[in-house]
Order: C-alpha cells, then structure tokens, then sequence
C-alpha cells in the first residue's frame, strides 16, 4: 500500500483532505457516503474515491471478490462495472464494439460465463482425435462469444474444396502442379463447445462435468471438464500426453485412460488448479427423449483439446512465415541455432544424402543475397492439426532446415512462381494408418508471405534399394502441392 501512495503522489494526486466522497463514480450501484468512509478507518478506506478506483483497476477480479467482502465501502468500488467490464474485453479482444447486453452489467455478464472465459481468450485449439473418434485425425476449432446469445461457442474449421486445376510445371514438364482453392469457413451446424450463461453456477465445482446442448442430432450428448495440466517433472517419453512433444505448449496432460477420464483425478479439485490451455470433451449417444434420465453412453468418447501460444503463430516482422495454414497445418519459424526445435537427426532417411548433394550444386548456379529484414532465415516447421489417414495428427509433414542462404536453391523464374525462393526441404511420407513413414527430399516454393508451395520431388539413384522404389508411400510424389495461410482472426467477429 505505502508503494502505491507513493506511486500516486508523484502522478501529483493529494492524498489528504480529500474532496467530498459523497459523490458516486460512474457505474456506481450506491453513493458512498461518508459513514461509509469514516466508520472503520484504514489506511485503503481513507484515501479519495478515484485513488481507490485507480488501485482497483490493476487488481484481478479475485482480489475484487475478496475486498467486496470486507467492508460496504469496499464493496461498492469493487462493484464499479467499468471494473469488470476491463475482464471481459481482455478475453474477447477482437471484438471491439462489445458491449454487456443482453447481460445487465459487465460484471453479471463476466460471472454468468465463467470460469470458460479462457476458451475465447486462446481462441484456436485442436484435438487429439476427430468428431468421429479417429484416432488419425483431430479438429480444429475456433472458440469465440456470441454477443447475441450471451454464450460461448467453439465451431470446428473447416476446408471445402474449391476447383482443382492442374498444370504441368514450365520448370520441370514432367510434374504436375495441383492447384489449391479452399475455401475455410466455421460449421456452425454442429458445435462442439456450446456454454451457456449460469451453466458453472448451477454445479459450482470446477471437478464436474457440464452437460452441454450441443448439435441438433437427437440422442447426441456431450460433456465439457477442466483439466489440471501434468508438471513437466511427471511426465515421460512412455506416456501418453496432448499435444506430442513437437508442438510447443506450455501445458500437456494425459490423452489415454481405461475408464475414459472418469476419475476425479484427472480433473481440477479446485478453480486455482484448473488449466487455461486445456480441456476436454466427452461424447456420447443416447436413446429417449429430452428429460429422461441418463442411460447407456453408445459410443461413448472424450476428446482432449490443446491450443498454441501465439508466440508460436502469429506471424511477427522477424518471423512472417509462421501461422495457421490450410490443409491447417502450424508453421513455425525457428532460429537456425534454437535448440528447442528436433534434433537434425530426426528428419534422417535413406535419400537425404542425395537431395542434399543436389541442392548444393544448384545453389552454386544461382547466388542469391539475404533480404536486409532477416524474414527468410531460419528453420521452417510444418506440423499437422488435424492429420490425414496417412500422417496423424501432430506429427511433421515437412521441414525446412533453413530458409536462408544455406537451403536455397534458386530463385524462380518460371511464369507460376516468378520471384519466388525455393529452398531445400524434406517431406514426412508415410504409408496408410502411418506405416513405414520416412522423410523424403522436397523442395519448399516460398510464393508469398500468404501463399506456399511443396514440390515433393523422388528421385532413385543407384544406391536406393528397390524396396524403396516401390514402398506405396512414394506412389503420390512427383508433384507440387500448394498451402493458404488461414487468417484466424477474420473468424472471431462474424456476428
């Protein structure tokens, strides 16, 4: 307290004799009176109307519960809506035009919803299985709040296919380049996260599951739970965690279970314990009408949802490249030296020797400078959100070592890429259901800051084996495939 007096009075602000207190600040619930202010003194009681409003304005909306509990005096500035509203807009920050309607006042509308606030604040996250219960597959979903409805809502982000065209590749004839027009958009028909307003308030225990109305399937149910994450010091490489090592998060818990997360232990005994980077989902089907008493769970699942700190995907002046790209993958962009990344090691596999050897010679063909903001260096990293039948999700789909002068190949020519970088890269190939999956060589067509495209290239010297020649893991290669950056935050406010 003596610290923030002093922080005060160099701002020049009295603290003595203050002016009258009678006077209500705006959104007050009652004036405060001076009974109020006079009849238990204090050092905090004592001081002016706006000094306390100043020192409340940096408190979290605990130390708010706590202090409103003390005194009436305190209460009332702890009930200064202007105070709460400061909590809802720092977890909806893209919407801009927010106001609390149809809620009361910001502090009805901030209690009635939490403690999910978290969910829009981190806004994207991604499972560690699909709608389905593929195990191969996850979602991707967009969380956000409804300001018509007064709920938060998570909608699953979808790709449809737009026209493909093909082309053969002026550079190299042989190839054909697929061209890619998606078109993303929000599946608003069946939501996997529906949270109503009051839904906490009628359990009040941050260690049960809240049923949710979710989707418009008859018989179709669903469950969300908090999770408490798993300290570092407790896992290990034979457990079985979301997300995988390879996505960097600052939480991971538990995806396996016998008995389907049932356990009190896997769930937070308290609202300090709950993880903001974590949640799950439990889904099941059952048969009768609305108000039956629970039966029999048909099919019953839990998916387990992570998200990825935006360090890690928003796209920066030094790291551009990095983001959420459609056939939704996470790029990050990695200093060539940072250690957190894999290990060269693990991109290893019987045909890099020979794609490296190519690419050296090819850049001796064509020098090319650095650009003076250091955006093209680094190491570029494609991991899978939402997996495919034969790479899963959270597993790498291509890496570029480094963008830089030390993986470039040339710069492009050809009428399609014009101007483009192409640097070395090796693709993650595998089998169906993930089978015999190596790294292959491939080159990364770096278009545009909002456009790439793979050329994953096969090539079969004479001291490949046949067995690899032949591995059906190669059957698709020999063709350029293209990827869009998704623009997360065009999908936060289309209400």
């Amino acid at each position: 307290m003596d610290t923030l007096i002093r922080i005060f009075r160099s701002r020049k602000l009295a603290l003595s004799d203050p002016p009258d207190r009678s006077a209500a600040l705006p959104h007050m619930d009652f004036p405060i009176t001076p009974t109020m202010v006079y009849a238990h003194p204090s050092t905090l009681t004592t001081l002016p109307a706006e000094i306390i409003y100043e020192i409340f304005t940096f408190l979290p909306w605990t130390s708010l519960v706590s202090l409103s509990r003390t005194s009436k005096l305190l209460r009332a500035h702890a009930f200064i809506d202007s105070l709460w509203a400061r909590f809802v807009r720092e977890n909806v920050p893209f919407q801009p035009h927010l106001n609390c309607h149809p809620a009361l006042s910001w502090r009805e509308l901030y209690i009635s919803l939490h403690p999910y606030w978290f969910l829009t604040r981190n806004k994207i996250w991604f499972s560690d299985k699909a709608h389905s219960g593929g195990r191969m597959t996850g979602n991707l979903v967009i969380v956000r709040y409804d300001p018509r409805r007064q709920r938060i809502e998570g909608l699953r982000l979808v790709a449809k296919h737009g026209v493909h065209d093909f082309e053969s590749w002026e550079w190299k004839p042989e190839v054909i380049i697929h061209t890619f027009n998606p078109k993303v958009e929000l599946w608003a028909d069946d939501p996997i996260v529906k949270i109503d307003p009051g839904c906490y308030a009628q359990h009040n225990s941050a260690n049960e599951e809240i049923l949710m109305q979710t989707g418009f399937s008859t018989g179709v149910k669903s469950m969300i739970s908090l999770c408490h994450g798993l300290p570092p010091h407790l896992q290990s490489n034979a457990m079985a965690l979301w997300p995988p090592q390879i996505i960097p998060v600052r939480e991971r818990v538990r995806n396996e279970s016998r008995h389907l997360f049932r356990g009190e232990g896997h769930r937070p005994s308290s609202l300090s314990d709950v993880s903001e980077n974590t949640f799950r989902i439990r889904k099941w089907v059952e048969f009768g009408g609305i108000g039956t008493p629970l039966g029999a769970h048909i099919g019953e699942d839990v998916m387990t949802f992570s998200t990825v700190p935006d360090e890690y995907y928003v796209a920066t002046k030094e790291r551009p490249w990095q983001g959420i790209w459609c056939e939704f993958l996470l790029l990050i962009q990695r200093a060539v030296d940072d250690s957190s990344g894999p290990p060269k090691s693990a991109f290893e596999s019987p045909l890099q020797h020979h794609h490296e050897t190519t690419c050296i010679n090819r850049r001796r063909l064509l020098p090319v400078e650095e650009g003076e903001d250091g955006s093209c260096a680094g190491r570029l990293e494609a991991i899978k959100l939402t997996g495919d039948p034969n790479v899963p999700r959270g597993e790498y789909t291509w890496v570029a070592e480094d963008i830089g002068s030390a993986g470039l190949l040339r710069i492009a020519d050809e009428r399609i890429f014009k101007g483009a970088r192409v640097v070395r890269s090796l693709g993650h190939s595998a089998a169906r259901n993930f089978r015999n999956d190596k790294f292959i060589p491939s080159q990364l067509i770096m278009v545009n800051k909002n456009t790439l495209a793979q050329y994953w290239e096969v090539r079969f010297p004479s001291n490949i084996t046949a067995s690899f020649q032949t591995d059906p893991s190669f059957q698709d290669f020999g063709h350029v495939s293209f990827y869009q950056r998704v623009h997360v935050d065009d999908y936060l406010n289309t209400f």
